[in-house]
């Protein structure tokens, strides 16, 4: 029965990317590279009949679940979210949880759909709330470290996956908190002319060490990351630096993210542990599904 199931979408972090604008929603979205990460949200179907989301037992009012449903022409379900992550800072949530949230709706309508088809929906009322342009495209594909090579929703827009070992690890710290809509009114005009550049520049040589370097240069270029608080952070992890426990480290909108290899991960952690409380994540390869 769909109350008994649960779906599992991971989060997805940016390290660049640029806005591909298009008249046709299903076709607007960006052009980057992310990783894809774990544990991410786990989507459970309440058997209530109205339209709301718990979100880590918090009910919270979140436009593109709403919005997903009417445009899916589908009545909207209440719904428990579990999650490592806290909304609109940087991970990719609201994604994960309007594509969640989305297929337990529709099969609770009797409706059997595809992951694709599911995205479209999810993907366009993102692009329509201006909350994430290739989120729900990568959280459903997954790769661990993903490139978009075409923009759009699943099935429109398509990503390569970079080949990275498991023994990755993403720790974050999160900063200041304010919308993707407020990151694109600071940010939009640099984003515009760096992100491309970014782009190219990871073509040369697509790996994890690459994708890190860019990553960095892209939150510094575009002043998401401040030369005070680049340096800030490398006299923290300037042992781990040293050690090369640390690939690199970037900022993405309210994230400061680290990226380490698994011997070196806990050395790192407790570094970090002076500016908040770190979260550590695997990579994620396989995507959304079914957990049962």
């Amino acid at each position: 029965m769909v109350r008994m199931t649960k779906i599992f979408v991971p989060g997805h972090i940016s390290g660049f990317w640029y806005v591909i604008e298009s008249d046709a929603i299903l076709r607007t979205g960006s052009l980057g590279a992310g990783l894809v990460v774990e544990p991410g949200l786990i989507i459970e179907y309440l058997d209530v009949n109205e339209c709301k989301v718990l979100y880590n037992d918090v009910e919270i009012d979140l436009k593109t679940y709403r919005d997903g449903h009417e445009i899916a022409g589908i009545p909207c379900k209440a719904i428990k979210v579990t999650s490592p992550f806290e909304l609109g800072v940087g991970y990719g949530a609201s994604a994960g949880v309007t594509i969640g949230g989305l297929y337990l709706s529709l099969s609770s309508a009797g409706i059997k759909t595809t992951w694709n088809k599911v995205g479209e929906y999810a993907h366009s009322a993102e692009v329509l709330n201006k909350t994430g342009y290739g989120d729900v495209l990568t959280e459903i594909y997954g790769g661990g470290l993903e490139l978009r090579i075409s923009p759009g929703a699943p099935g429109i827009g398509a990503i390569d996956k970079v080949p990275v070992s498991r023994n990755i690890r993403v720790i974050t710290i999160r900063r200041r908190k304010y919308s993707t809509i407020e990151m694109f009114r600071r940010y939009g005009d640099t984003i515009k002319i760096y992100g491309p550049q970014a782009y190219n520049k990871f073509l040369e040589d697509p790996s994890i060490e690459k994708f890190g370097e860019v990553s960095h240069w892209f939150s510094r270029m575009t002043g998401m990351m401040s030369r005070s608080y680049e340096s800030r952070i490398k006299s923290i992890l300037k042992n781990e630096i040293r050690r090369g426990s640390v690939i690199d480290f970037f900022v993405k909108k309210s994230l400061l993210v680290v990226i380490t290899d698994e011997s070196g991960y806990l050395d790192v952690y407790n570094s970090l542990s002076n500016l908040g409380t770190p979260l550590v994540f695997t990579l994620n390869f396989s995507g959304c599904r079914i957990l049962y």
